[in-house]
């Protein structure tokens, strides 16, 4: 699930950040851990809030055009293809994602320059100069248009990324997975969506996700002990001192996965928490990480520490 990547690398920067400040407590802890998960909503709603102001700034520039005091026949006849793009319109107007960025105060009004940039930097893609001139056009070529606009646009824009960061510092790692799941939102979309569909996805079961991210936090500081004491004796073949913070607390938050939640299967949190070492550790570190891990499953099995109860979980 994607959710449960995104929890478990903010369980890791939690933690990390958690050992790192003195007199620090849990409860603390897991208050900005609860705050800094559902950011990561908030950040959903701004892509897509972000995509219907730029189509709204394509219509103000056309706009603006016709309303000069000599328009040109361009100017009172423009290609309107991309401002009454269909799957814009159905965003923009779904209800849920009105009383969203309503309620909780999701605005791109102090940022009219970056909109003013990407519609610009829009112009200019061969994709958007394909849509506009194409002479048939579907409903899944206007979708094809805004997916395109997430990959080729927003993706690649690094002054939005700086924006949104300063905006809200939990969401540094959040960009690539949330703009996946927006991906995914909009590749879903059908043209018989109404306004009051909820087609929009919802990035975390609060009951679930929230306990899982609680409990991972929580045992994870309170095993460390023991957890620290598993890596170090399968890590006989590296200077101790030499292995990096984050390459310890990654394996100690496997471990305390492995032993507390039964229903998540051993191959899934080995192959998590090594993709997350890919990106947050050194090179050698996913190999190194995996060869611990490995032995480390083997031990917690002998041990009967392991439980796994359900289908697909069993081994």
């Amino acid at each position: 699930m994607t959710s449960r990547r995104l929890i478990r690398i903010k369980v890791l920067q939690l933690l990390y950040a958690f050992s790192k400040k003195e007199g620090n407590t849990i409860a603390e802890g897991e208050k900005d851990l609860f705050k800094s998960i559902s950011k990561s909503t908030d950040l959903y709603y701004y892509i897509f809030l972000l995509i219907t102001e730029i189509q709204r700034k394509a219509f103000l520039k056309i706009d603006a055009a016709k309303n000069r005091k000599a328009p040109t026949r361009e100017d009172l006849n423009p290609n309107t293809r991309f401002i009454e793009n269909p799957v814009i319109a159905q965003i923009a107007g779904n209800r849920k994602f009105k009383t969203y960025i309503n309620a909780n105060l999701i605005s791109l009004n102090d940022t009219p320059e970056i909109i003013t940039k990407l519609y610009n930097h829009l112009t200019e893609l061969e994709c958007y100069k394909t849509y506009m001139e194409k002479t048939d056009i579907s409903y899944e070529d206007h979708k094809k248009m805004v997916l395109d606009m997430i990959v080729d646009l927003i993706a690649q824009d690094e002054e939005f990324f700086e924006t949104m960061e300063e905006k809200n510092i939990f969401w540094n790692d959040d960009f690539d997975l949330v703009l996946s799941i927006v991906y995914k939102t909009i590749k879903n979309m059908k043209s018989n969506f109404k306004e009051e569909d909820l087609f929009f996805i919802a990035l975390y079961n609060e009951e679930e996700d929230y306990d899982f991210a609680k409990t991972l936090f929580r045992k994870t500081i309170l095993d460390k002990d023991t957890n620290t004491e598993i890596i170090d004796k399968f890590a006989y073949n590296w200077e101790i001192d030499r292995i990096s913070d984050m390459d310890k607390l990654i394996m100690s938050t496997a471990i305390t996965e492995l032993k507390y939640f039964s229903s998540i299967p051993v191959k899934v949190t080995l192959d998590e928490y090594i993709e997350i070492s890919k990106s947050y550790c050194s090179p050698k570190s996913s190999g190194f990480i995996n060869g611990v891990l490995d032995k480390v499953v083997a031990l917690l099995k002998e041990n009967n520490e392991i439980q796994k109860m359900g289908r697909g979980v069993m081994e």
